[in-house]
């Protein structure tokens, strides 16, 4: 029996490309499963059969397929059950979207998965562009007094209420950063996965100092 496509193994390398180690090793343990799957004649490629045999050998799990940063899984799963005619188990009562419409005139499965996932990658982009206007708007505005002449300046804790100082804390917390899937890098800028900017230089830098 032969195994999935060869483009389909162009696809697993081309979501690879760029991707941390772990990643990689994910996506190559779920393009076996697949095959395997698709070798003892089994057309189950559902994210819970799929995810259940990844976790089995220390891969990612069905919830983790299915979270929002299991695009890449989810997208292999479909380019390779596509490639052999699998099922992919959809609900009864899936409601058509704007990317199911783009792609319901795709034939070839690697294309269809690769617009699927870039479809999915705008959503998300949006979902966080969205997120970062929320928060700026959230953002305090911080009255600073004018202290007398020969008085020390009251420390900056003592400016900013509890809180002021709890909403501050929560923009940049690691649980919000890993809710929309951002980090922080050496200058302070909060970024997507994509590295787009969402906070600009100094941004988490500046909080912290506030918070002292």
């Amino acid at each position: 029996m032969k195994k999935t496509k060869p483009d389909t193994e162009s696809f697993l390398n081309d979501l690879s490309k760029g991707a941390h180690p772990r990643t990689q090793a994910s996506l190559r343990l779920i393009f076996e499963i697949c095959n395997e799957q698709h070798e003892r004649g089994s057309r189950d490629f559902s994210i819970a059969m799929i995810g259940g045999l990844s976790a089995e050998r220390g891969g990612p799990s069905a919830a983790a397929i299915r979270n929002k940063t299991g695009e890449k899984y989810r997208a292999l799963i479909a380019a390779c059950a596509d490639s052999v005619g699998g099922k992919k188990r959809k609900s009864v009562s899936v409601r058509v979207t704007q990317a199911d419409e783009i792609l319901e005139g795709v034939i070839d499965p690697v294309l269809r998965a690769r617009l699927g996932l870039l479809l999915a990658e705008l959503r998300s982009t949006k979902v966080q562009l969205s997120a970062a206007r929320h928060l700026a708007s959230q953002n305090a505005v911080v009255d600073l007094p004018v202290q007398p002449t020969g008085q020390t300046a009251a420390p900056s804790h003592r400016i900013l209420t509890d809180s002021e100082r709890k909403s501050l804390a929560s923009a940049i917390s690691k649980k919000t950063l890993d809710h929309w899937g951002w980090k922080v890098d050496q200058s302070g800028r909060v970024l997507t996965e994509r590295d787009q900017v969402v906070f600009g230089i100094g941004f988490v830098t500046a909080i912290e100092k506030l918070l002292g």
